[in-house]
């Protein structure tokens, strides 16, 4: 069975939401929040986090689709303590507790403030943080004021900054062998970002077949974390803590920026389900090769479809360019489809998955054949980014550069919609429970 070791999507979400919030009138004109630590929105709602964080794994074990559930020993518990309470929330979702959680806002690719800035160790655990190199990180305090989209547009980056690594029990962490998710079902563990696979990729739609081979391809968490932060959300909204009502959406809405990635719903764009099947019964043989090509292959086309969305959204924020395709496409002109908790399988993550080979073929057709067709070299280690766009042209003129913009293009129109259908169905329910209260 072949998973690729690339567990990133977009390389910089903020580039693939702030367009999206910007047009969504109840975020951009929703009041300024007030920025506050996340100690002091535990502290200030900690018995009713008991009860709601109690209910809502009730809730994941009932509705969610091969869920593991949380220990026991885990839930959230009521003590007071200052001291632990970012541990026992942490342990409570399940999340690495070495997250950072620093107030602070990631900008735009050429968006400069005055303001105090932050270095990106101080946002994200990993020691490989490309992408923040590039951006401005700026500080901010409990008191400060906030807008929605900044702040919902910082959050939508962060779930890359660590929140999800070392979850398993082979990944040498004290916390992974307490979380109740056992071995790491796929990907690279001895990639610094690999575990966080499982968590960003879900394989929902595979043939009986594949699965039947590969039950483990049945343990993805993405559904689960989309769901968790659209509670958190909910929660944080009716308690009357609107900064991190943002900032739970936006780590909700990384999830679902993730789903509009092919590479992050199949195991192997381009694959058939018996060159698939073939591949996983050699490597059962004894036959290793064609499997280790196979992932090879796949992270490679998977890292320089990142690369060139990155590398043209990048330039065109930097130019101030919004009528840029990729921009325009997340740009809501309609009413988004009314959100339902079934979609996040049955809708969502199924319409990448069904333009997945589509766009494998894109990529061998416009790409040089070495960043995608030579599994004896690894793409991240040809330092090619920079130039990727100029190399593209070269390979394959403007009409295959056109071609790759319009499937990125076609792909952030569906986290247009999908993205647009979660973040009004968690301020529909945040009116509704201030629409309840008035009448009470």
């Amino acid at each position: 069975m072949l998973i690729s070791a690339q567990a990133f999507s977009w390389s910089n979400h903020t580039l693939v939401t702030h367009q999206l919030l910007a047009t969504l009138p109840q975020v951009r004109d929703a009041a300024p929040a007030n920025v506050e630590s996340l100690e002091s929105f535990l502290l200030a709602n900690e018995k009713e986090l008991e009860g709601f964080l109690g209910q809502q794994e009730q809730w994941m074990q009932e509705n969610l689709w091969h869920y593991a559930p949380r220990p026991q020993e885990l839930a959230f518990k009521a003590t007071g303590s200052k001291d632990d309470i970012r541990t026992r929330f942490a342990h409570a979702i399940r999340v690495n507790p070495n997250t950072k959680w620093p107030l602070y806002l990631q900008l735009l690719p050429g968006e400069k403030r005055r303001s105090p800035l932050i270095r990106p160790q101080a946002v994200s655990t990993l020691k490989r943080f490309d992408h923040l190199v590039s951006v401005q990180l700026v500080q901010l305090k409990a008191g400060d004021k906030a807008s929605a989209i900044d702040i919902v547009t910082t959050a939508a980056d962060e779930p890359d900054h660590g929140l999800d690594i070392g979850l398993f029990t082979d990944s040498n962490t004290d916390y992974g062998r307490i979380y109740g998710f056992g071995k790491q079902p796929f990907g690279n563990p001895n990639l610094e970002y690999g575990t966080q696979a499982p968590f960003h990729m879900g394989f929902y739609h595979e043939s009986s077949l594949i699965y039947a081979v590969g039950g483990f391809l049945k343990q993805t968490y993405p559904e689960y974390r989309i769901q968790l932060f659209k509670q958190l959300s909910e929660f944080a909204f009716r308690q009357g803590h609107d900064y991190w009502g943002w900032r739970f959406m936006g780590w909700g809405l990384h999830y679902l920026g993730d789903f509009s990635n092919p590479y992050h719903v199949m195991p192997v764009p381009g694959n058939s389900t018996m060159a698939t099947l073939w591949i996983g019964l050699k490597n059962l043989m004894g036959f290793p090769q064609g499997q280790d090509e196979a992932i090879q292959l796949a992270s490679n086309r998977h890292t320089v479809l990142e690369d060139f969305q990155s590398q043209v959204m990048s330039q065109a924020y930097k130019e101030k360019n919004i009528q840029h395709p990729t921009i325009q496409a997340l740009t809501r002109q309609k009413p988004a489809r009314v959100f339902e908790d079934g979609h996040i399988v049955t809708v969502i993550s199924q319409q990448a998955y069904d333009k997945a080979h589509y766009v494998h073929e894109v990529l061998e057709q416009t790409m040089p054949g070495k960043y995608v067709d030579n599994p004896l070299v690894e793409y991240s280690e040809l330092i090619a980014r920079s130039s990727l766009q100029t190399t593209v042209l070269k390979t394959s003129g403007e009409d295959g550069y056109n071609q790759l913009i319009a499937i990125i293009t076609d792909l952030l129109g569906g986290f247009s919609e999908n993205g647009a259908s979660y973040v009004e169905a968690i301020l529909s329910a945040n009116t509704f429970q201030n629409d309840q209260a008035g009448l009470d």
